[in-house]
């Protein structure tokens, strides 16, 4: 299933100052990455939907496209991890495009564990957050993380927020020095 890009795609594309070697996670139908590939970026898009892989595939060629549940399929290490999860509440069994489980922060915790291996040591992670997500619980169990809101924006019924992410540590959580 396409997602039609909505104010938070266009948001996260205005907010994000990539560096370096890319990875659009949840690319949908590769507006992100296929933008950052016009720019000269070198960008891999991934997506747990095929259908908007093949989609990124049909627009431009060259940009490397992984069928991947998050992480699953990814091997290598980013500079930028740039990701619009499905942040809503509710079973992302009905619609992974939108709902992000019970509270709207399963995926996105997921997506936070996982992608600390497959992020360069001074890289940056770009996210899409909800005012219906528990930001600061986020912000409290991934404390191997700084997070730093850097946009917002007022929808109908919520706020979304673009959050620039980076290691706090070179070596892994538990080195604190």
């Amino acid at each position: 299933m396409l997602y039609e890009p909505g104010e938070d795609t266009f948001l996260l594309l205005d907010c994000v100052e990539p560096n370096g070697k890319i990875l659009e996670m949840g690319a949908g139908r590769g507006i992100i990455s296929i933008e950052l590939f016009k720019r000269g970026y070198d960008v891999t898009a991934a997506d747990i939907d095929i259908e908007s892989i093949n989609h990124i595939k049909n627009e431009i060629w060259q940009i490397k496209c992984i069928v991947s549940d998050l992480f699953e399929n990814i091997n290598e290490k980013y500079d930028t991890i740039i990701f619009n999860p499905p942040y809503l509440p509710g079973d992302y069994d009905e619609d992974i495009v939108i709902y992000g489980g019970e509270n709207g922060s399963e995926i996105i915790k997921r997506f936070l564990r996982e992608a600390y291996d497959h992020l360069n040591e001074d890289g940056t992670i770009y996210i899409v957050l909800s005012s219906f997500n528990d930001i600061d619980n986020i912000i409290e169990e991934f404390s191997m993380y700084n997070f730093e809101r850097i946009c917002e924006m007022k929808l109908s019924f919520h706020y979304i927020y673009v959050y620039r992410i980076r290691r706090k540590y070179h070596d892994g959580p538990e080195n604190t020095d």
